[in-house]
């Protein structure tokens, strides 16, 4: 079994996981004429419903197969404002500063195998948001209680280096796809904090991953400070 980690560029469009739903929060802090980044947004299954409520919405993935589907879905779809999605590294993203009013990030940072990547996401997310903007954002939470996960975390950390991360296989072929991180409560809430955020809102939640596992999970909505970029 190859252990080389295919770069998420690469993978293949329709196996990009999505099981996460918008959590209704998202609706309390979207207001009509607010344009809003739906970071990492792969097939569009958050983009899409977002813009058929009317709002204005960019999609961004380094993906180009998976923004070929969103974009082919979206136009199906006939929402009331088709989204612009657009092929961009979250690390760097080609908008000025304070374009969006609202940003989302749907079991993305999940995906990013490093804290310093991390960092650098959110505080470009910080970055492209206006003041006051907010960063509504649910990803999964490690999970020691299950006895899958405790052993994957265990058995997959001399290739992840980093606690409560795990190897995630491709279904058909069972070659490494790509590197899961699973947070804390105390290290999602502090990637915020430290990057340009106040915690708005927070709630624990129970997620079911791709392959039909119970996984504990985080909805977060954070508050962009104004003298932050």
């Amino acid at each position: 079994m190859s252990r080389q980690i295919t770069p998420w560029s690469c993978l293949k469009g329709k196996d990009i996981p999505a099981t996460i739903e918008l959590d209704s929060v998202i609706y309390g802090y979207a207001y009509p004429g607010c344009r809003i980044l739906d970071i990492g947004c792969g097939t569009g299954k958050a983009s899409i419903p977002m813009a058929s409520h009317g709002f204005s919405v960019t999609g961004i993935d380094i993906n180009q197969e998976a923004l070929r589907i969103a974009s082919s879905s979206s136009r199906s779809s006939c929402p009331a404002s088709i989204p612009l999605f657009v092929h961009a590294d979250a690390t760097s993203m080609p908008f000025p500063d304070g374009s969006f009013d609202l940003a989302l990030m749907q079991a993305f940072l999940t995906t990013i195998s490093t804290r310093e990547d991390r960092a650098t996401i959110v505080k470009e997310t910080c970055r492209v948001l206006k003041p006051g903007g907010h960063l509504y954002l649910a990803d999964f939470g490690q999970t020691w209680h299950s006895g899958i996960y405790r052993e994957r975390y265990i058995h997959d950390l001399p290739v992840t280096k980093e606690d409560g991360s795990i190897i995630a296989y491709d279904p058909e072929t069972g070659e490494v796809a790509y590197i899961a991180h699973h947070f804390t409560e105390k290290e999602l809430v502090f990637l915020l904090l430290e990057n340009g955020f106040e915690i708005g809102f927070f709630r624990n939640e129970e997620f079911m991953t791709r392959t039909g596992n119970k996984i504990n999970g985080f909805v977060l909505v954070g508050v962009k400070i104004g003298d932050r970029t």
